[in-house]
């Protein structure tokens, strides 16, 4: 039993400090991936983690990983056909 009051699980690799230089740096740049920041980490620190970790100290930062919508942007000719759409069936009611 630990008197200390401490749980008996791993120790961490990265302290509170580099946690939220991992979330930063991925803040900045957005498009980066999970294990370019550890490619970076590892360069301003010297310290080697995995892509997972970085994705764990993320996940703790408030960052997912997410895919962005993809919209089909609409040319002025859908912007017209909308308009006179909507113009002519304004009144209908249910």
């Amino acid at each position: 039993m630990c008197s200390s009051g401490q749980g008996g699980g791993r120790i961490r690799s990265t302290t509170p400090a580099e946690d939220r230089y991992i979330v930063l740096s991925a803040k900045t740049n957005k498009r980066t991936t999970a294990q370019q920041v550890a490619n970076q980490f590892l360069a301003a620190s010297g310290k080697q983690i995995s892509r997972k970790t970085v994705v764990r100290r993320l996940r703790g930062g408030g960052l997912y990983a997410r895919r962005p919508v993809v919209y089909v942007p609409l040319t002025r000719q859908h912007h017209t056909a909308r308009l006179q759409w909507c113009r002519e069936h304004h009144n209908w009611t249910e």
